[in-house]
């Protein structure tokens, strides 16, 4: 069992590592090499199909949530919804507002 919880874990670097340097399609690539090579890990330590593929999913599902708290990390404060609460422009400004006469 400690074998998966390592393969979860390392699959979570690779989230955060391609969530900090690649866009979302690079988990499209990333994604069937970490599910054969964990198949590959857990089948050479005799683990059950029930319990391999759980772990592959698993493995699968951290992978894509590292990514999503990377990417968050990284680019939370563009895509804040604070802003349009409550109106105020953001730290980036208003482009091509018109003068507005009094």
């Amino acid at each position: 069992m400690t074998i998966a919880f390592a393969l979860i874990a390392a699959s979570a670097l690779v989230g955060i590592a391609t969530g900090y340097f690649f866009s979302i399609w690079a988990l499209v690539v990333i994604s069937p090499f970490i599910a054969i090579f964990s198949a590959i890990v857990l089948r050479s330590y005799e683990f059950g199909l029930v319990a391999g593929v759980s772990a592959i999913a698993a493995c699968l599902a951290m992978c894509q949530l590292a990514y999503l708290a990377a990417a968050y990390l990284l680019h939370g404060r563009e895509i804040s919804i604070h802003d349009e609460i409550n109106g105020q422009p953001g730290e980036q400004g208003e482009r091509k507002i018109g003068r507005q006469h009094e």
